[in-house]
């Protein structure tokens, strides 16, 4: 049988949901931790190599002589050298939209709890603290609030779906304009950048890492927000300058925001977004719920099978398909 190498090391609950979708027609390997030895240990005789939230580097890649894939149990591809991929003819794909409403419910939760002040509510309860009154003059609701999504996704999308019952008014933009029954379906407005910076109330961002996207979210963009803005980031930490984030914070421009992903992962001690009170942080576990992953594993067993057997892959998942595929 094929050999599967999981790159990142998995608790038992995790293992045992791979061995059941895997064990029957692979040989499974288990990194024992997250260090780069082990990664290049585990994938020396895989066939297909599959990896959560960890780096696949041209030396892991290298180890790797009869790997055929790299799949991605997520979407973010940005740790994985498709460059070297590509050139020893090792196809890479991702899993396109399989986290998409789990990191939605994040982002909503996350909009739910700066605007609430959730931080200052909950330690005022654990500690006996009578603050309602204090939290009612600086809490805020979402409804008749103008939400703008910069990204309209899978996962944006998904947003949009759930935010429309808090009576919100959704505006959106992105570089391609979504199909007009996407728009009718989620209920939403295209507008320019410009527009989107001026007159959201809550901004959500739903972009990819990439060159241009780096920073996106500055000085300059932070500057030209409506007042007491709420900054929403469930996708990646390079979209946001975030010394410029914490200064537009204790300058009182923006008001708060809620952070599933930062620049370094974990948080830096000495990052200046630990000491503000309505920053609320999450540490990247927007798609990492129990009852979604059989889903993810699922969607990768499905594309290892159809790489090595031939068969079609989804054309959303598909990072890189060499020329000549192994």
């Amino acid at each position: 049988m094929p050999t599967v190498a999981v790159l990142d090391f998995m608790p038992p609950a995790s293992r045992d949901v791979i061995t059941e979708l895997f064990g029957t027609d692979f040989e499974i390997v288990f990194v024992p931790d997250n260090s780069a030895a082990a990664k290049r240990t585990a994938a020396a005789d895989a066939t297909v190599l599959l990896t959560m939230w960890g780096a696949v580097d041209a030396d892991t890649l290298a180890a790797a002589p009869k790997a055929r894939l790299v799949q991605k149990l997520g979407v973010g591809v940005d740790k994985i050298d498709s460059e070297a991929a590509a050139a020893r003819g090792v196809v890479v794909l991702k899993a396109a939209g399989i986290n998409a409403e789990a990191v939605a419910e994040l982002a909503v939760l996350l909009t739910l709890a700066v605007g609430r002040n959730l931080p200052k509510a909950t330690e005022a309860a654990r500690t006996g603290q009578v603050v309602k009154e204090a939290l009612r003059a600086e809490s805020f609701q979402l409804l008749g609030k103008t939400v703008g999504l910069l990204g309209l996704g899978h996962i944006g999308q998904a947003v949009a779906r759930r935010l429309g019952g808090f009576g919100v008014e959704l505006i959106y933009h992105d570089l391609r304009r979504a199909a007009p029954e996407v728009e009718a379906e989620c209920a939403i407005r295209y507008v320019s950048v410009d527009e989107l910076v001026a007159t959201a109330d809550v901004l959500s961002l739903h972009l990819p890492s990439t060159p241009a996207t780096d920073r996106i979210i500055g000085a300059d963009v932070l500057s030209r927000t409506k007042p007491g803005l709420i900054l929403i980031n469930t996708a990646r930490g390079s979209l946001v300058d975030e010394h410029a984030l914490a200064q537009a914070i204790k300058d009182g421009r923006v008001l708060g925001a809620g952070l599933d992903v930062t620049e370094t992962e974990p948080i830096p001690a000495d990052s200046p977004l630990l000491g503000l009170e309505r920053v609320v942080l999450t540490p990247h576990v927007g798609g990492a719920v129990a009852n979604n992953f059989p889903r993810v594993i699922g969607r990768a067993h499905r594309n290892a099978r159809a790489v090595l057997d031939g068969g079609t892959v989804e054309p959303a998942d598909i990072v890189v398909w060499p020329a000549e595929v192994k």
